[in-house]
This record gives structure tokens, sequence and C-alpha cells, in this order.
């Protein structure tokens, strides 16, 4: 019963805070995202062995904190996000080494296992096969997402510089950073203490929760379907590699080759 109660309250507390966000309630959303910072750091006196579930809740709400919250230093989008998503790919690789393979230090090779999900899943091995799924995976998902969101691209034209930019970013920063938090540690947590299905649904339900930002419901649901597809890939190769691709590929077309007329429908 404790184990149940220590896992709904964050669960419930980024819930609210993403409600009164898709309600424009941002203060409040704020507010309620860094009580569950604070709750995440406390919970683990009450629920003992459950730090890497409680850092993983907490670093859900950092990600909101720091969309939200971030000084905007530049005009162009593509040039801010790095400075949200950086400082979360740093904590979550700390908290990974310390919760997970307790390194003594910071080394390539650490890196190079934590990509390929060592200390998260055993015996992963990356194929190149991959690529093309994320490619295909990523250009199809677009398409669909397109139809639902109706967004503009982040880039003006198809030129070489300006894409190479929007992929660096969205596969290496965006897609790296979230399929960290919500599958690598988020899913990787509660997989062992809930089960597989329980570790699926709750990181696919709070990766849609948490584009609530766009104040849509029905793009919520689509998102949800996205991290169900995410979380059950992650679960079958154990890849973060993979699902950071995918997800970084899916906005790359997203934003760019789809809205500009480039996507399967005209």
């Amino acid at each position: 019963m404790r184990e149940k109660a220590g896992l709904l309250l964050p669960v419930a507390l980024i819930v609210l805070a993403e409600a009164m966000l898709f309600d424009s309630q941002t203060e409040g959303s704020l507010g309620l995202h860094a009580l569950n910072i604070l709750l995440c750091i406390l919970l683990p006196i009450w629920v003992e062995g459950r730090t890497l579930l409680y850092q993983s809740l907490a670093l859900v709400s950092l990600l909101r904190v720091l969309n939200i919250g971030m000084p905007v230093f530049f005009t162009w989008t593509l040039y801010w996000l790095p400075f949200i998503y950086g400082p979360i790919i740093l904590a979550g690789y700390i908290v990974w080494r310390q919760t997970v393979v307790e390194a003594d230090r910071l080394h390539w090779r650490n890196l190079l296992g934590f990509i390929n999900g060592q200390g998260l899943r055993e015996k992963v091995r990356w194929s190149w096969e991959y690529v093309l799924y994320a490619i295909l995976f990523g250009f199809l998902v677009a398409n669909l997402e397109y139809l639902v969101l109706g967004n503009e691209a982040l880039v003006t034209a198809v030129a070489l510089p300006d894409l190479l930019l929007l992929l660096l970013v969205m596969v290496a920063f965006v897609g790296f950073g979230e399929e960290l938090v919500f599958r690598a540690l988020l899913q990787g947590a509660v997989r062992p203490i809930h089960g597989t299905t329980a570790a699926i649904l709750l990181s696919s339900l709070l990766f849609a929760v948490m584009h609530s930002g766009y104040q849509d419901l029905g793009y919520m649901v689509f998102v949800f379907f996205i991290g169900l597809s995410l979380a059950w890939s992650y679960e079958r190769t154990g890849s973060l590699a993979l699902v950071a691709l995918m997800h970084g590929l899916l906005n790359f077309f997203l934003f760019s080759f789809v809205p500009l007329g480039y996507g399967l429908l005209p």
C-alpha cells in the first residue's frame, strides 16, 4: 500500500500541474511541479529502495520547470532548446550513473553503455537496421501528427545548414533528453516494481500529459499512442539510442519537410 501511494502521489501532482497548464494557469502549474520535486526528494525516506523512481519523477517536473522558466536567450526556438534539454540530459546521466551503475568516475565507455541500455537492460545490442526503422517511423508518424497538430515548420526552407541544425537539436537534445527521462529512467524504474505493462502505460501517460502546453486534448491522446510505440520499442530492444532516434526523427520531419509540403499529403 505504501509503495502504491508513494507512486500515485507524485504522478497525481504531475497530472494536476499539467491540467493547470492546459487551463493557462502557468504559475500554479510551476508551483505544483516545484512541490513534486520537493516531494520526490523526501519520499525515499518514507519508501525505501525507490530512489531511481522518485528521481525519475522529479526529472519530469524539472523538464517542465525548465521549459517554462528558462529565459529566452534567442528569438529562434532551435537555439534555446539545448538550454532546456542540456541540463535534463546531464541530470539524467548523473542519476543513471549513481543509481544504476554506481561508477566512480565519468568515462566514455559508461556513456556508450548508457546509450545502449547497459545497467538498465541486460544484453543490449545495437543494430543498424534500427536506423531504417527510425526513419520510416519518424516520417510516417510525422505525417499523421501534422494532420492532428497542424504546426508550422521551424525552418523556412529546405536548406542543408538549417536542416542539419534541426536534426542535431531534435535527435541529440529533444529526442535523447525526453527518452532518457520517460523511457530509460522512468519506465526502467517502474518495471521491476509494478511490472512491464504498468511501466509502459505510466511512461506513455506522463509523456502525453507533458504535452498539455498545446492545449489540445485530442493531440494529447494522439501523443499517448506515440508514447506507447516508443515504450514498446524500448521494452523490446532496451536501446535508448533507438527510441531517441525514433523520437528525434519524428520531430525533425514534423518541423521541416512535412509542413513545407514534402509529406505524404499535399
